[in-house]
């Protein structure tokens, strides 16, 4: 389809559009043509939430980074396939939003002191066991949050946790339910097994040829060569140019002035506050009231930290006098920040209002920012020249790259008009590992496109680490089977595992009335530990008193035969704590899975 268009962009069609849009330019900007496609829309709507690309690239950023914490040194991120990752993430945000919207119509709400304790008892967030505020705001910069993104997080989560504790908190057992439970964990059976091992039956097994065909023939979808494409691409470097001597005097002194504009703009605040909430017991207007009253308290001689530890709703910084530690501008809501920033040395606001509530600010300490020499920034300014020439640089290459492969007959012509050489990948599947160019996910993806794969387009731009590359397939190969020759060994010894299994059977089936004198014995609770295989426990717990059945187990098949059961009377067990807890717990989760598969059928979900 690409191509019809770069064919047709030449036509009469071609120019009647361009005509439009130039008249649409002249009459209403350029925003009326960016405003057709409106913003960015949402991958899916569940309920009023929205999930953006944005939420679902972050998600898989974090299961990757589970994924390195929790294989270590041994993580291989080419392991993991994208798109796996990528529906596992967004089906966890669905699930999230599906939980988080039930919550919100089933009425439940977080309270900024709730929200407070909990931010207050994070390990992560604390030193020598107490919640320190430089390192909560350091800890949220390093994961690009913000505080007040992390307190509604922080919501969230409570809120869903409260729609849990209904069901958990609801689940009950009745006294027969415990006591008949009771009686089903102390019954003692007695039964006995002999495991028929399949390894045993391979010498009996035989393959002839026609057999191995056959198996070949119905399996064949096991023995696969995946479609393979090799292509023919050019690649535009992001390599940073060598202009350490190209850069003058007053373009340093410019960016030193840029640097120091910048570093001034960073100015941190030592910041005590006094916080009044707001809620169903107090309006706003008297929370200022209280804000005010407490103003007047400090400017009659009380301090600041009595006064806060006397007055303020912050559980967190209440005992510490208000504190909240030392903070940069964006650490909180803006109405916050711009009291706090517009104060000298020692001042204290008027009541400013938020979400949180209403409080009165301090500026404890103006920590100015650290402004080095000239000499001091010099290299780094100089690096800092280069990397933006560099990006400047490749950003038009890159947009030349584009209208040149747009209207590229071949990617020889994209070599050509672009001064870069062609080079040429080796053969690779979608879902294998390579290396170079083909390692990118995108570039797999888009090559085995069909318009890629079978028309032999000259592909769009495609953004690397290691800059944009332009390609075109070179070499197509359909996915065919593996001739039999190839896979004879694994076809073999796949066939004689079955048929080692099936004779296993049969000589298991026919020990049902052998003498069974000499098989393992087992007497004891369905519960304790066993020589027999877990599956063998299972079902000689499932079985009639004198009853015979076979089981299949990892080895072979085992014949079991159940010889006595001693039943326990219900009405002589005692009422025991444990067994009352487990099946509450059970029912519980019952309940709970119940629940949300019920949320997310009755909720509006829009992919």
């Amino acid at each position: 389809m690409l191509q019809t268009m770069r064919q047709n962009a030449q036509g009469t069609i071609a120019k009647v559009i361009v005509g439009l849009i130039v008249v649409v330019f002249a009459l209403f900007g350029v925003e009326s043509i960016v405003s057709l496609g409106g913003g960015e829309r949402p991958v899916v709507t569940v309920g009023d939430y929205e999930i953006m690309q944005a939420d679902v690239q972050q998600k898989i950023a974090q299961q990757k980074d589970q994924l390195r914490r929790q294989f270590g040194e041994q993580y291989d991120e080419s392991l993991f396939n994208d798109q796996f990752l990528r529906e596992s993430a967004l089906e966890q945000l669905i699930n999230e939003r599906v939980a988080q919207s039930q919550a919100m119509s089933l009425g439940f709400r977080a309270a900024p002191s709730l929200i407070d304790e909990v931010l207050l008892g994070t390990p992560a967030f604390q030193k020598d066991g107490k919640f320190d505020a430089e390192q909560f705001k350091t800890i949220l910069r390093i994961n690009n949050l913000s505080v007040l993104g992390y307190r509604n997080m922080i919501a969230s989560t409570i809120e869903q946790n409260q729609a849990r504790a209904g069901f958990m908190l609801s689940a009950f057992s009745t006294p027969f339910e415990v006591q008949q439970q009771q009686a089903l964990d102390n019954e003692v059976r007695e039964y006995r097994y002999k495991l028929v091992n399949a390894d045993d039956m391979k010498s009996q097994v035989t393959l002839t040829d026609a057999e191995i065909e056959q198996s070949y023939q119905d399996n064949i979808s096991r023995f696969q060569n995946p479609e393979q494409v090799s292509i023919r691409y050019i690649h535009l470097s992001k390599a940073l140019p060598d202009i350490n001597n190209a850069i003058s005097d007053d373009e340093i002194n410019a960016a030193y002035s840029d640097y120091v504009a910048e570093q001034e703009a960073k100015e941190q605040r030592e910041v005590s506050h006094i916080l009044f909430e707001v809620n169903d017991d107090r309006s706003e207007a008297d929370a200022i009231a209280l804000a005010e009253t407490a103003r007047q308290r400090i400017q009659s001689g009380e301090s600041f930290a009595s006064v806060a530890a006397d007055m303020s709703d912050d559980v967190g910084s209440k005992q510490e006098g208000g504190s909240l530690g030392i903070v940069a501008r964006g650490s909180f809501a803006q109405a916050f920040d711009d009291a706090l920033f517009s104060l000298n040395e020692g001042d204290f606001s008027t009541p400013v209002v938020t979400e949180f509530g209403v409080h009165v600010i301090r500026a404890d300490k103006v920590v100015p920012a650290d402004i080095k020499s000239l000499a001091e920034v010099r290299s780094e300014l100089i690096e800092e020249f280069a990397r933006q020439e560099s990006e400047a640089r490749y950003a038009e290459q890159v947009q030349e790259l584009s209208n040149v492969a747009f209207s590229a007959r071949d990617i020889n012509d994209v070599a050509s008009a672009m001064s870069l050489p062609v080079q040429d990948t080796p053969l690779f599947s979608a879902n294998s590992s390579p290396e170079g160019v083909a390692a990118s996910s995108d570039i797999r993806r888009v090559a085995f496109e069909d318009n890629m794969k079978l028309d032999r387009e000259v592909s769009q731009v495609i953004e690397t680490p290691s800059g944009a590359v332009v390609f075109e397939v070179a070499d197509f190969r359909e996915a065919n089977a593996k001739p039999l020759e190839e896979v004879r060994a694994q076809v073999v010894k796949t066939l004689t595992r079955e048929k080692s299994l099936a004779l296993a059977k049969q000589e298991a089936e026919s020990l049902a009335t052998a003498d069974k004198s000499s098989w393992t014995s087992v007497s004891g609770r369905l519960k304790d530990e066993s020589t027999a295989a877990p599956a063998v426990q299972k079902s000689a717990f499932a079985l009639a008193e004198g009853a015979f059945t076979t089981v299949a187990t990892p080895n072979g098949y085992v014949a079991l035969n159940l010889d006595t059961v001693q039943k326990q009377d219900w009405t002589t067990m005692p009422l025991n704590e444990e067994t009352d807890t487990a099946l509450e717990s059970a029912d519980a989760r019952s309940d709970m899975i119940a629940y949300q598969a019920w949320s997310k059928a009755n909720t509006k979900i829009e992919r």
